[in-house]
């Protein structure tokens, strides 16, 4: 759990310095908890993110998001896209080069390699929006049958695996080519 601690502690303090779009005053919620919420979503894998927490909250006193990830204030599904849309997939630069840091270290290699060194890894491409009529500068595009344009975002997830198991999760947002 100190792996995960670590990493999620640096990928709040790289949401923290994404651009607020807000004007004016920058409201209740942090850019740290629009991004960590982000990464929560696709972590849990939860249809409704907003309601699910907000559901452990009501019934627990605490959600996830607040014990597993370090959220402050959970945010709606829509403000999460609002305020995250206009960001760089760029920024997210830095967590990635501490996981593969990480994947590198004596222990970690031991624990993953198999045939002669080597590391498995599972890769995933998935789709996470589309839409005929909302898109952002991010977006990428096709052309349907039809010959109606969709605007959507797509990422290739990488799991590390060791014999029997997948372990440990990454993500790079960005544009499949």
């Amino acid at each position: 759990m100190e792996v995960l601690a670590s990493l999620l502690s640096g990928l709040k303090a790289v949401c923290a310095g994404f651009p607020d779009p807000r004007k004016g005053r920058s409201g209740n919620i942090g850019m740290s908890d629009f991004g960590l919420s982000a990464f929560a979503m696709f972590f849990m894998q939860s249809a409704s993110f907003l309601s699910f927490q907000r559901k452990l909250e009501k019934g627990c006193g605490r959600s996830n998001c607040q014990t597993l990830f370090g959220i402050e204030k959970i945010p709606s599904d829509n403000y999460i896209r609002d305020m995250l849309d206009g960001a760089n997939p760029a920024l997210l630069a830095p967590c990635f080069a501490d996981m593969e840091r990480l994947l590198f270290e004596p222990a970690m290699r031991e624990a993953f390699g198999r045939l002669g060194g080597r590391t498995l890894v599972a890769l995933d491409g998935t789709e996470y929006f589309c839409s005929q009529k909302i898109a952002c500068p991010h977006c990428q595009t096709r052309k349907r049958s039809n010959g109606k344009t969709e605007s959507y975002h797509s990422m290739l997830a990488c799991e590390r695996g060791r014999a029997g198991t997948f372990e440990g999760r990454s993500a790079h947002a960005g544009p499949r080519t």
